[in-house]
């Protein structure tokens, strides 16, 4: 797909539903690191003859990596082998002419929405450098050839400048180093660059300017090892689950594709099932949606388009929902015999129903257009029409917007009334990203779930690191409670299976979280000091606890996870890497409520275990001789495992005795009395002290 066809989809906003989002990367990086310095280097391009992603410049094909965005004042780019910055003259650079006809245009030129795949973290990455020059006789204002701006693409469409810009003074023609420092804690945007903005807004300049570019890379600290700390106690939203959607699938799925996608003992555990409701009310997907119930999946359902009876235009694609109360009436009926047949006559038990998918979006396939006032009066139907056919369990979800907002929503969340009628709050993520939802209360008082997104047919680990990172931001950033992938399966379509045999690896990378990360678990907190993107969860029923760890990075990090309020005797890893696919490894020892590992390039990693309370203030009650042992007693709390040390010294602290048994008991005490028998205590003079863990 060359930059051409990228604009044009960048300027639909990225909405034709097989190329939405779809944007695939054109650059090929070079990633180097300096082990003297210790910093790593992401070249974005050199422009040199052979230019990147097999686009040669030598043979004119920069236009197909770099363009003009937007802006009147652009008139060509080319690459010109007659200037390097190095002055390499086996290389090249970046030539941009423009004219300004007045003092308001601008131009900007980039490399697209996903020219770097996957995206750089900007806590390694804090410094952008380039070289630029300007040609004499260019358009100048105040002494300088104006205000030249660095920046990035944001997922929503928009520019993120770097600074306020440089300004290259007038009488220096030369090559001149850029090198900006980027601060990702104050502009989150810069935790993901996925490409390079070049940008000159007139502001006083009037008549053509020409200017070179040369060199642009990221440069950075090389990976280091980290330490994040997952506290037990700082417990955060409840986890609902991860999903894609079947929707216009029929029949079966093979048991063994039905494994692959949701089961949770050899596949990815997708753990919700979005079917699509016919405008007749009706569904083809019933025995998918059977196969997924039956391995643990949630079902809920959305309708692309109402009958045309209850639209303005008598098709089912596109127009609008007419409001009457006949109509709110009539259809909220249709919808709940929908959710009524789908449990009475195929045993599935609808978890939701959405009023309406993308109600802010005309599409050329089956939709429809509602108001925020047209859902506001339409919920109290749907609750009555659900109530009357013995289904009210099912939830209602509102609004299933295009992008991660809420204005359709807001009527209805503002009313007390029909607010108490929803059960979840949904969005789309396409040209928006994660962020809280605090208009409607802190924390948000809904269930919020994110329900489909799309990031086009790359299978590879690099598109795989993307999903999961999206979803770690909306677990962490957004709370949502759910996540969810476009399309389950079909080679081609970049469902998030594509094809099935041979999975893409955001199957995979999803399932690092979807296994493990079950239906009722709990976000807990984690603090990390590395670039490596954790979130870690827990089940508070029976103390399994899961935590996935994502290394965008093209080297191996060591990372040391804590345990606070909590300990493990060992966690299992399983990793998704360019070559591992939700694969387990051996078990690794939790020692002192901490263990480190070596995170794969690449990869997604989760930690599976079993954890346990942590006991303090504990005494010993009772420490009794028989036959040749000595039995010692305490009051054990429940889950918690404990150290036994035994000095014949006493002096130092409790954490300088030698143990003589650790881990005690197996898989966490009993509430109650604990004791342990010390077999190979002598009559001799011995000290004793317990510790958790």
């Amino acid at each position: 797909m060359n930059l051409n066809k990228r604009l044009n989809d960048a300027k639909r906003a990225g909405r034709t539903r097989v190329l939405r989002n779809a944007f695939v990367s054109l650059m090929l990086a070079a990633f180097s690191v300096s082990s003297l310095a210790q910093t790593t280097t992401y070249i974005v391009d050199q422009f040199d003859p052979s230019g990147t992603g097999g686009n040669s410049y030598a043979g004119g094909h920069i236009g197909n990596v770099w363009g003009n965005w937007f802006g009147g004042a652009f008139q060509s780019l080319v690459w010109d082998s007659a200037s390097d910055a190095n002055t390499n003259p086996a290389s090249g650079s970046m030539k941009i002419t423009a004219n300004f006809p007045v003092s308001t245009d601008q131009f900007e030129v980039w490399d697209g929405l996903s020219a770097i795949n996957p995206g750089l973290n900007g806590l390694q990455f804090t410094n952008f450098q380039c070289d630029v020059r300007f040609a004499a006789g260019s358009a100048t204002k105040s002494g300088t050839f104006g205000n030249l701006q660095f920046g990035i693409p944001t997922p929503s469409n928009g520019q993120d400048y770097f600074n306020g810009g440089i300004s290259v003074p007038a009488n220096n023609t030369n090559w001149v180093h850029v090198s900006i420092t980027l601060n990702a804690n104050t502009d989150p945007n810069l935790k993901y660059i996925t490409g390079v903005l070049i940008h000159i807004w007139g502001q006083e300049l009037v008549g053509p300017s020409t200017l070179w570019v040369d060199n642009i890379k990221f440069v950075g600290m090389a990976p280091i090892n980290g330490t994040a700390t997952i506290n037990y106690t700082n417990t955060q939203q409840r986890i609902d689950g991860f999903g894609a959607s079947s929707a216009w699938m029929s029949g079966s799925l093979s048991t063994s594709v039905a494994d692959l996608l949701f089961s949770t003992n050899n596949g990815a555990g997708l753990s919700l099932l979005r079917t699509h409701i016919a405008p007749d009310g009706t569904s083809w997907e019933t025995s998918i949606a059977q196969q997924a119930q039956a391995r643990g999946a949630r079902i809920w359902s959305t309708p692309w388009s109402p009958p045309i009876a209850y639209k303005d235009n008598g098709s089912v694609i596109g127009g609008h929902f007419v409001s009457s109360a006949a109509n709110y009436q009539g259809y909220a009926a249709q919808l709940a015999n929908y959710v009524a047949s789908m449990t009475n006559i195929y045993g599935i038990s609808l978890y939701a129903v959405s009023v309406q998918n993308e109600p802010d979006y005309s599409a050329t396939w089956e939709s429809c257009l509602w108001t925020a006032q047209q859902i506001h009066e339409f919920v109290p139907y749907l609750a009555t029409a659900l109530s009357n056919n013995n289904v009210a369990s099912t939830r209602i979800m509102i609004a299933e917007d295009m992008n991660w907002k809420w204005d359709l929503a807001a009527t209805t969340m503002n009313d007390t009334v029909t607010s108490n009628l929803v059960g979840v709050l949904a969005a789309h993520n396409y040209g928006s990203s994660a962020a809280p939802v605090t208009q409607f209360g802190t924390p948000c008082p809904k269930t919020l779930w994110e329900t489909e997104h799309y990031f086009g047919n790359d299978d590879s680990i690099a598109n795989g690191v993307t999903v999961a990172q999206e979803i770690h931001s909306f677990m962490t950033v957004a709370n949502a409670n759910a996540y969810h992938y476009w399309w389950l399966t079909g080679s081609g379509t970049g469902s998030i299976a594509d094809n099935t045999a041979n999975p893409a690896k955001r199957l995979f990378t999803m399932g690092n979280y979807s296994r493990f990360v079950r239906p009722g678990y709990y976000r807990i907190g984690v603090t990390n000091n590395a670039f490596t993107s954790i979130s870690a969860y827990k089940d508070t029923n029976s103390g399994r606890f899961a935590i996935v760890a994502i290394n965008p990075a093209f080297t191996t990090v060591t990372q040391v996870f804590n345990l606070a309020s909590f300990t493990a005797t060992s966690v299992t890893p399983w990793i998704t890497s360019s070559n591992l696919s939700l694969a387990s490894q051996s078990a690794i020892g939790v020692v002192n409520s901490s263990f480190s590992y070596a995170l794969p390039a690449m990869s997604v990693v989760t930690f599976a275990g079993q954890g346990y309370a942590v006991s303090t203030n504990i005494l010993i009650s009772g420490a009794t001789r028989k036959n040749h042992a000595l039995v010692l007693t305490w009051n054990a709390t429940p889950g918690a495992v404990y150290s036994v040390l035994r000095t014949n010294v006493f002096t130092g602290t409790a954490t300088s005795w030698p143990a003589i048994k650790t881990g005690y008991p197996p898989g966490g005490a009993p509430a109650g009395s604990l004791s342990y028998t010390d077999a190979t205590a002598i009559a001799s003079q011995y000290f004793y002290r317990v510790t958790s863990p």
